[in-house]
């Protein structure tokens, strides 16, 4: 079966639903459908990835199954944000809860950083939208299959066809937080363009191995000629160098001495954290950066480790407007304890300790106020 599954989606999710969307996360239409334009097709191939084999194809389908999931509420995107959003806090509960964990693993959180770069949104925003548009993905796709009366098989064949559809809609941003060297490497395992490259690049190499192969046979050939050839008179002047030694009182040549393999180079340490711990941000971010992103990783190893209880709390700079530096520091302890979160941590262990702007621009230098710190309860 062929089909755009990246075409049906949008259409089914309708024109107004970056509008709708940004409205219930509190950013605006353009950075929202910005950030629908990086997400759907990493959600999609996500979903290709896993379902491209009649086995993976059959876990999806469980997965699609068990889930709280109802087809009918494609047809009323509106109403999802109607009455307050109920409908989407369902969805963000299912996304949350297990459909995000089990489409990205332990990548959510980076998927999470990349998408508030790529889009401008707040880390919060995105963490959000990721969780609302998993489970509506999965939604439509249930619907789908439903609809054509696919099985795992066909289910497979259609999810192992998305390469080509998917291949220019990739950012780059995304797939790289997912792990991936490129959007080629992300859909390596699907139809289409990738695998078309994969194929050639694996032919190119086959070929070069045969020659290869042919080569060496062939000078292999030539050598053992030649020192057949030769072998009798190599034998003579052995023996009659071993004899001369032997009456000269000349001693043979030492062994040469034998060279050890250097040591292997040591692994780098890791990094070391106590509590309370430090995140520090950029100028007007709430994005967690790389070195920020090794400090949670300890912290969440110390946390799973002993079963910690930890309280986390933002702080932004004393520059700038005052409401805006409170919602930064939000954003930012909301980051960390997404990050936590996507690094394993139950949420039962993290608490949002109130006030979260406490002290803005204190404790020293702008930079030193620019952080989140994680203490223990």
């Amino acid at each position: 079966m062929n089909a755009n599954l990246l075409s049906l989606a949008q259409e089914a999710l309708g024109g107004d639903f970056s509008k709708l969307a940004g409205q219930f996360l509190g950013e605006s239409q353009g950075s929202t459908q910005s950030a629908l334009t990086s997400l759907l097709p990493a959600v999609l191939g996500g979903i290709a990835q896993k379902g491209a084999t009649t086995n993976g194809a059959t876990s999806l389908l469980s997965l699609i199954n068990g889930a709280n999931l109802d087809v009918n509420s494609l047809g009323n995107i509106a109403g999802l944000f109607g009455g307050g959003g109920a409908g989407v806090s369902g969805l963000l509960k299912a996304g949350t809860s297990s459909l995000v964990p089990a489409l990205f693993g332990d990548k959510s959180g980076a998927l999470v950083n990349a998408l508030s770069s790529a889009s401008g949104i707040k880390s919060s925003s995105a963490t959000n939208l990721i969780a609302m548009v998993v489970p509506l993905i999965l939604t439509f796709l249930k619907k789908f299959i439903g609809d054509k009366g696919l099985n795992a098989s066909s289910l497979a064949s259609l999810l192992s066809s998305q390469g080509p559809s998917l291949q220019g809609a990739l950012d780059s941003r995304i797939t790289g937080a997912l792990g991936f060297a490129s959007p080629a490497a992300f859909l390596g395992g699907l139809g289409g363009q990738a695998a078309d490259a994969a194929k050639r690049g694996g032919a190119a190499l086959a070929s070069g191995a045969g020659a290869a192969a042919s080569t060496a046979a062939a000078a292999t050939a030539a050598t053992k000629s030649g020192v057949m050839r030769w072998l009798p008179w190599l034998i003579g002047a052995a023996v009659l160098l071993f004899l001369w030694n032997m009456f000269s009182g000349k001693p043979a040549p030492a062994p040469a001495p034998k060279v050890s393999a250097p040591a292997p180079a040591p692994m780098p340490p890791a990094v070391a954290v106590s509590l309370p711990a430090k995140v520090y941000f950029d100028v007007g971010a709430a994005a967690v950066g790389a070195d920020g992103g090794k400090t949670i990783a300890a912290v969440a190893d110390m946390v799973k480790k002993d079963n910690l209880k930890v309280a986390i709390t933002g702080y932004t700079d004393k520059t700038g407007d005052v409401a805006k530096n409170e919602e930064l520091a939000k954003s930012r302890a909301t980051a960390v304890r997404d990050a936590l979160k996507a690094a394993g941590v139950a949420e039962g262990n993290l608490e949002m300790k109130p006030p979260l702007f406490v002290e803005v621009g204190a404790g020293g230098s702008d930079a030193e106020a620019r952080r989140v710190e994680i203490n223990k309860q």
